[in-house]
């Protein structure tokens, strides 16, 4: 493969060969963020509770906020980023903030199911003014399953007791992001919720930014 070395100037829809380096090396420069092509399609969503925050539990079979992908969705929900940001103080507590899922949660509601009853919120699209909706079902505060959900991994941040204040782990006590990056992947039929090593009185308001994206075609 041939290419130029040094800067070069096309206009749109001109074709070129690729940049080279002087040492040979194919040089890559990204035009736009991370997520703009996903966000654009109207792929990217917001699932955020109320600004009054959440205070987590252990994991319970009432663990909100949380994310039901119902079967059938023929999509995948990539978990991007979780962030907290904190409302009020509690009781000074320490223990992991985790990640949970609910598997075989189904697609019906009601006794007998998984997912016994749900509060729901639609999810907001990132794309501002798309009217691409979410096909997942996002419950912020309150949902009652017949599992109690496993856990799948803990957060990149936790909640921890200093000098008897309540305060948590990071940069700034305030306000935490865990970059997930596509690390969790919620198939059809699963279920992504929040929760505590031991549950704490202190609350938080939650964003979870997630794509939500077709069905590979693998095998």
């Amino acid at each position: 493969m041939e290419g130029r070395v040094g800067v070069s100037r096309y206009a749109d829809n001109q074709v070129g060969p690729p940049r080279l380096g002087n040492a040979g090396e194919m040089v890559v420069s990204p035009l736009n963020p991370k997520y703009y092509e996903h966000t654009v399609r109207g792929n990217m969503f917001s699932y955020t509770t109320a600004l009054a925050g959440n205070a987590l539990v252990a994991a319970t079979t009432t663990n909100a906020p949380a994310i039901w992908n119902p079967a059938g969705s023929g999509k995948n929900l990539v978990i991007v980023q979780v962030r907290a940001a904190r409302t009020a103080k509690g009781t000074p507590l320490e223990g992991s903030i985790v990640y949970l899922t609910l598997s075989a949660a189904g697609s019906g509601i009601g006794t007998g199911s998984q997912v016994i009853s749900l509060t729901e919120v639609a999810p907001v699209n990132c794309l501002v003014g798309s009217g691409a909706r979410s096909v997942m079902r996002f419950a912020p505060t309150t949902i009652s399953t017949t599992g109690t959900p496993t856990i799948i991994c803990t957060a990149g941040f936790a909640q921890t007791a200093d000098n008897g204040a309540t305060t948590v782990s990071g940069p700034r006590a305030e306000s935490l992001i865990d970059y997930v990056e596509g690390a969790i992947v919620v198939p059809p039929g699963n279920t992504f919720q929040l929760g505590a090593a031991v549950s704490i009185s202190t609350t938080y308001t939650f964003t979870i930014l997630g794509l939500e994206l077709p069905l590979p075609a693998i095998a």
